[in-house]
């Protein structure tokens, strides 16, 4: 009996320490531990213009935006404002939307698996100094969806901008 509450003390000693690992809970140089935020202190608010959409497929420009500002407000302590009120501005655009066929019906060839992948550019810039804080380019984001469910494009293309919103706030995090 001693031994297995020995174990359990010690899977929970491990679990939380690690969950403490990954909380923004680092060992400061002098202070010893402290908590911190993911996400940039010198800056408060940003400005999300519409994405450039460089693609045949309109109307997924105004989707992406709409996702991106919805994800920061939610998820960053970031308030979107204007222009004229921002500390930053984050800009983007979408590059490249390509359709994959990834299965087929054998008897009929229509299509029962789809891959939607969608590349995008974008830069977070400081519009106090000009630094640029983040930028990528060719950030890829691929999701599958099921016509023969009754999935439509328009189903993978807001999984796409979904995932793209999530990746683009998960970017806009402090360097560690």
């Amino acid at each position: 009996m001693t031994m297995r509450l020995s174990a359990i003390t010690t899977v929970v000693c491990v679990a939380i320490a690690g969950w403490l690992g990954g909380c923004g809970y680092s060992n400061g140089s002098s202070d010893g531990y402290h908590w911190s935020s993911l996400y940039r202190q010198d800056v408060q608010t940003v400005h999300v213009p519409i994405f450039k959409n460089m693609t045949f497929n309109r109307g997924m420009e105004f989707a992406l935006t709409k996702a991106v500002i919805n994800k920061l407000e939610a998820e960053t302590p970031y308030k979107v404002a204007s222009a004229d009120t921002a500390d930053t501005v984050l800009e983007g655009e979408i590059g490249d939307i390509q359709m994959t066929y990834l299965s087929q019906d054998p008897k009929t060839a229509l299509p029962q698996e789809k891959l939607m992948t969608v590349s995008i550019n974008f830069l977070w810039k400081d519009l106090r100094n000009g630094k640029v804080l983040a930028q990528r380019r060719g950030f890829l984001q691929a999701v599958t969806y099921y016509p023969t469910l009754g999935e439509g494009q328009f189903v993978g293309s807001q999984d796409a901008v979904e995932k793209l919103a999530q990746g683009i706030v998960h970017e806009l995090q402090a360097d560690w």
